[in-house]
């Protein structure tokens, strides 16, 4: 009899967990099949990868079926299905939209400081080449291979978010020291503070000299009156630039170190965009 209740209770434990394997969306949806077994068991493996090292999201999509604009399709697939890791639902989606022949990224989270408007053109470049031979599997593959790479390397010094509408600047620059910098830093700040201290002291040292005070040559001191009469100043006043604005409306992306970032249709943020053609 016990051993029946402790089957049947396993039982319901692997009917329980069923449903909710069934509910997890698949990182790899190759809805226009474009990829083969293997592709898509290597693009889950660098996704797992990913997953693990850096809590992020990662989704490869393909469709035939994007009637609407590519870059909200992406946005509002991304937010439907449940993707994304972490309280900002942090993560990528790359999709291959077969009905406009075009590649789209879309991040969402802290994702979106990664991939700065610099590094957004690098993965579409360097997967162009496949796209247009027809080696979509391939393409997809290099895409997250150098993502790998850029989320190796951390967020870019002097990187930034802005509205990709207006330009406007919306977060501050980020700045970073790296170990080494900071162990040089220290090191260069305790010898200036060494020099100081033994500057000091030798300049104020009283061995070997004789160090007599006199009151009526030290403490004497005669005051005299300023009677010259301040008539006027001509001053030129320059306003400075407001340097949390950015560019302004006319904005930019700072070289390439800045992230675009769009609201889609249902008003989510993301960032990201789409590649040229294919």
């Amino acid at each position: 009899m016990v051993r029946k209740l402790k089957w049947l209770w396993v039982l319901v434990l692997l009917l329980t967990a069923l449903p909710l394997a069934a509910l997890a969306a698949p990182s790899v949806v190759d809805n226009a099949i474009l990829f083969t077994e293997q592709e898509i068991q290597q693009m889950e493996e660098i996704i797992t990868d990913i997953q693990t090292t850096y809590q992020m999201d990662v989704v490869v999509l393909t469709s035939r079926s994007v009637w609407d604009d590519t870059q909200d399709f992406a946005d509002l697939y991304y937010e439907r299905n449940g993707y994304g890791m972490g309280e900002d639902d942090a993560g990528l989606l790359y999709l291959i939209d077969m009905r406009n022949r075009v590649p789209c990224i879309s991040t969402s989270g802290a994702m979106i400081d990664y991939i700065t408007d610099r590094r957004l053109n690098d993965l579409f470049d360097r997967s162009y080449d496949s796209l247009k031979a027809g080696r979509y599997g391939q393409a997809a593959l290099i895409v997250l291979e150098r993502l790998k790479d850029f989320l190796r390397q951390g967020r870019q010094e002097g990187s930034f978010r802005y509205d990709a509408e207006t330009g406007k600047r919306l977060s501050g620059v980020y700045n970073t020291l790296t170990r080494s910098e900071m162990l040089l830093g220290a090191a260069v700040a305790a010898a200036v503070a060494l020099v100081m201290y033994l500057t000091v002291l030798k300049r104020y040292s009283l061995k070997n000299r004789p160090y007599h005070f006199s009151a009526g040559v030290e403490v004497s001191r005669v005051l005299k009156a300023d009677d010259e009469v301040f008539l006027r100043q001509d001053v030129v006043r320059v306003r400075n630039p407001d340097p949390s604005s950015g560019g302004g409306n006319s904005g930019g992306n700072g070289g390439g170190l800045g992230s675009g970032v769009h609201t889609s249709s249902s008003g989510g943020t993301h960032g990201g965009g789409v590649g040229r053609g294919f």
